[in-house]
């Protein structure tokens, strides 16, 4: 294998699908960005390859001599349904899963893009069908978290514009600037994580073995150990886990689309308010026909914004929305560090601690924990009925001699 240059194809792989070519991403989601929030029906292949070509043109990826082995795919399902799929395989759950119908009615660009990567013989002996939608679940997942991660950084910039437009605001929206960090802090460490314990350290071993491999079967069963690896202690092959992290995803960009629609209706009560002021105090009272034109650009405004709220959000205050992210989005964190902590003790995985670790570096969640492990404790406890058949004994009467 080394005439075919297999571990520079691997070197390959691993830029692309592992995410190893930062200044790459960069280029591609800053093109790519508008494209993919389009439902996946509206989206046109060849657009996107050739955003592809012109990042990776842009970047220092232009150096890599296989660069153009580099495809685009649309997914036709999100990477939990693939993901579950997977795992359901050889189980009672397969054929349910086989023949359930598609949940993803409105499949988003985002939600359904992944890499492809064109494998020539004799290397797709090695890097074969079954490698490479390995290759493709470890993408989509970094990918996404890579996106949510881009959309809480867009949520802090706008804030910044938010609190220039109305500084008296600051104080209403410490409960949103602190949520929003925590939720920061979440998916930057994991993706700390998952790219400097996980995938770099593994393929270091991986590129060790491969050298000391001595025929076709060791150098496959080394590049499967490698993608099962990564996959296990990227938390992708525990439903329970997936399902959690999952929520919390979804808690996150839920979060972002509110931010963004409150921070949108700020700016245009107060550019309404900055034009209304103009008009009044430089040409005089505005006109009935200049009225009606603001009227109606105040109704377009508030369509566009009603669009995309909820009605529970519309019927509540923003404090008490905030609060009810707050909640979810702890909620659901609890559950997945008492879950990683299950699994690092009972099934000796010692990199779930690691997780545990950097997620609760300063213990805040674990006096949450032991609260919450000791009403669960309280709640299960057992009440023991009292006796049946024994009558209780008479009370005993001092009798005093005469």
């Amino acid at each position: 294998m080394e005439g075919q240059e297999l571990l520079a194809h691997l070197r390959s792989i691993k830029r692309y699908f592992l995410m190893d070519q930062g200044d790459f991403f960069v280029h591609f989601m800053d093109l790519t960005e508008e494209e993919l929030k389009k439902p996946v029906d509206d989206i046109a292949p060849p657009r996107l390859e050739a955003l592809l070509e012109l990042a990776l043109r842009m970047s220092t990826a232009n150096t890599d001599p296989f660069k153009d082995d580099l495809k685009i795919e649309l997914m036709p399902h999100d990477l939990i349904t693939q993901l579950l799929r997977v795992l359901a395989i050889e189980t009672k759950q397969e054929k349910a899963m086989v023949h359930a119908d598609p949940t993803e009615l409105a499949l988003s660009g985002l939600e359904a893009f992944s890499f492809d990567y064109v494998v020539k013989w004799p290397l797709s002996l090695i890097i074969n069908r079954k490698a490479l939608t390995r290759y493709q679940m470890l993408f989509r997942h970094l990918f996404y978290c890579k996106h949510v991660e881009r959309r809480l950084c867009g949520v802090w910039l706008s804030n910044k514009a938010a609190k220039q437009h109305s500084p008296h605001s600051a104080q209403g929206f410490a409960g949103a600037f602190t949520l929003r960090q925590r939720m920061l802090n979440f998916v930057q460490n994991i993706q700390c994580y998952m790219m400097f314990e996980v995938l770099e350290p593994t393929w270091h071993v991986l590129e060790k073995n491969l050298k000391s491999a001595s025929n076709i079967d060791d150098v496959l069963g080394h590049h499967t150990s490698f993608l099962d690896t990564c996959l296990k202690d990227c938390m992708l092959t525990n439903p329970e886990l997936l399902k959690v992290f999952s929520k919390l995803m979804s808690v996150c960009v839920m979060f972002t689309n509110c931010m963004q629609r409150f921070t949108q209706s700020m700016k245009l009560d107060s550019e309404l308010s900055r034009l209304a002021l103009e008009h009044g105090t430089m040409l005089g009272p505005p006109t009935e026909v200049e009225r009606a034109e603001e009227r109606v650009r105040k109704e377009r405004a508030r369509k566009h914004l009603a669009e995309h709220v909820d009605t529970p959000q519309l019927a509540s205050s923003f404090e008490a929305t905030i609060s009810k992210f707050d909640k979810n989005f702890s909620a659901h964190l609890l559950d997945l560090l008492a879950r990683l902590s299950i699994y690092s003790t009972s099934d000796c995985e010692h990199g779930m601690a690691s997780v545990i670790s950097r997620l609760d570096f300063n213990g805040f969640y674990a006096e949450r924990l032991e609260r919450l492990s000791a009403e669960r404790s309280q709640k299960a406890a057992p009440q023991l009925p009292a006796p049946r058949g024994i009558p209780a004994p008479a009370p005993r009467v001092a009798v005093t001699a005469q």
